[in-house]
């Protein structure tokens, strides 16, 4: 068989798996409804509580997610990475929860005193945000 021949074989072979794959009738793979959906970017509000902390006390990390205005309460993932400035191999990854009205909180505490960087990683409405704020620990 000629070279030719062969690659207007694997042509024609890639035409039809790819007008397969992308084919609506008879499957079910659901659509995203863009209809819905704001192209206004989210907005992420990070906080923690207290402001000023200490070494092993519990801290509570709060995101605020709203878009044009409207709280987010369908936030497909929020987590909260804390890192230490000056040694980021010690880190802290949390899972934000949804506590309502647009809030996503988790609890942790931090075992070392130092300065930590706080990024909340939040995905929502096929957006991504994730605003970073610095964190002094203080000796107990």
């Amino acid at each position: 068989m000629s070279r030719l021949i062969l690659k207007k074989i694997v042509y024609s072979m890639v035409i039809a798996a790819t007008l397969t794959g992308c084919s609506t009738g008879g499957n079910n793979h659901t659509a995203m409804d863009m209809s819905e959906m704001s192209m206004e970017p989210i907005k992420v509000e990070l906080t923690w509580s207290p402001a000023e902390a200490t070494v092993h006390q519990e801290i509570t990390f709060e995101a605020r997610i709203t878009q044009g205005g409207d709280v987010v309460d369908d936030a497909n993932e929020v987590l909260f990475e804390v890192v230490n400035t000056a040694d980021p191999s010690k880190k802290l990854e949390l899972t934000g929860q949804p506590d309502g009205e647009g809030k996503y909180t988790a609890v942790g505490a931090l075992e070392e005193a130092g300065t930590y960087s706080v990024t909340s990683h939040a995905t929502a409405r096929t957006q991504h945000s994730m605003p970073t704020k610095s964190l002094t620990v203080k000796p107990q």
